[in-house]
């Protein structure tokens, strides 16, 4: 993996951590107004729970799959990323309105649009697979991942639904 995708990678998990972690909080505390006083649970002996982990497989593959659904319901977004030079990266899913060999035009359920530049370095995936963009067909759902320089979205990766 180049250095620039490594970046983009990286920038990405970061802000999928972010989200992940503000919808625990929000999951966690479903509330919002404060209580008036604060309440302690005080017990006489611990309870006993198994070495190394408090809580259960189940519960923990629970509260993943919780925070995948978050990254599975993002439409569009973009995030500046630090380092030497700023980059910002975009990624946006939706439904590809447009294909040619050097361009691609999604359209998300929302309504937002955007186009991206394709290069000879842009990734194509479908069902894990490297893929050419004649692959992409019209209407095809896609997740994009893009660099984005002044107004152009210079596309990193694609990834084609199956189905």
């Amino acid at each position: 993996m180049t250095k620039v995708g490594r970046m983009v990678a990286a920038g990405l998990s970061t802000v999928a951590l972010a989200c992940a972690i503000g919808a625990g909080f929000a999951y966690a505390d479903p509330d919002p107004t404060p209580s008036g006083t604060p309440t302690t649970n005080v017990t006489a002996s611990p309870a006993a729970s198994p070495t190394g982990s408090a809580a259960p497989r189940a519960d923990r593959s629970a509260e993943n799959q919780r925070h995948r659904g978050v990254l599975r319901r993002t439409i569009h977004g973009e995030a500046t990323l630090g380092g030497k030079a700023h980059r910002v990266v975009t990624s946006q899913r939706g439904t590809v309105e447009a294909v040619t060999e050097t361009s691609l035009t999604v359209t998300s359920e929302d309504g937002f649009t955007a186009t991206y530049v394709l290069t000879s370095d842009t990734r194509v995936r479908k069902e894990r697979k490297a893929v050419s963009v004649s692959d992409i067909k019209l209407n095809d759902t896609v997740r994009v991942l893009a660099i984005k320089t002044g107004s152009v979205l210079t596309g990193k990766a694609v990834r084609v639904r199956a189905g």
